[in-house]
């Protein structure tokens, strides 16, 4: 048994087909289709393979530590890349996005489920084009979205899990964030 799963958020449904339109006319103008067999999402951690029903229920049961989050309001803003491959919307680094993906790291690092090479530095972006991008079309995307202006801003109040089915990332699991304060606390000897 072997699982791939993915930590993410993904936009509320009126963004995601606004968004889903730009990656539909990049596919068609420029022959790069990669993208779109993916939701339109933010990666918070990035795919992992799990091998076991008792690593899966870990996974889970890490993850439900991570739900104690306010909500808050994510803005997408206007198209980036990192060069020579990937095109994206870029993602407000708001204190909401960085602190739930840090809980999430936290939560999952016991379980040293992704390699140090593996774990970037957190820069939150949705991703339009990469992959099948080739060098010579990559300048041509962004010579036409570099200044192409594109915002949409949507509340945030959970997370998302996506399971790798038949070549396919699947919803699989929603997480809704609770409120901090009600956090269990660690038993301490000293408390």
């Amino acid at each position: 048994m072997e699982n791939l799963f993915l930590v993410c958020l993904v936009p509320p449904l009126s963004v995601v087909e606004d968004i889903d339109v730009i990656r539909n006319e990049i596919a068609a103008q420029f022959n790069v289709h990669e993208s779109l067999k993916r939701p339109a999402h933010i990666t918070l951690y990035n795919p992992v393979k799990l091998s076991s029903k008792e690593q899966e229920e870990g996974f889970f049961k890490k993850l439900d530590e991570a739900v104690f989050a306010p909500p808050f309001t994510q803005v997408l803003k206007n198209f980036n890349s990192f060069p020579p491959h990937t095109i994206f919307i870029d993602v407000d680094h708001n204190e909401g996005i960085m602190n739930l993906q840090a809980e999430i790291k936290k939560a999952l690092k016991p379980m040293a489920l992704l390699e140090k090479a593996d774990q970037p530095k957190f820069n939150p972006h949705l991703t339009i084009a990469f992959k099948d991008v080739k060098p010579a079309v990559y300048p041509l995307i962004m010579d036409k979205y570099k200044e192409r202006k594109f915002q949409r801003t949507f509340e945030v109040n959970g997370f998302s899990v996506y399971k790798h089915i038949d070549k396919i990332w699947q919803p699989f699991k929603e997480y809704t964030f609770k409120n901090p304060q009600e956090k269990p606390r660690p038993l301490s000897l000293f408390g």
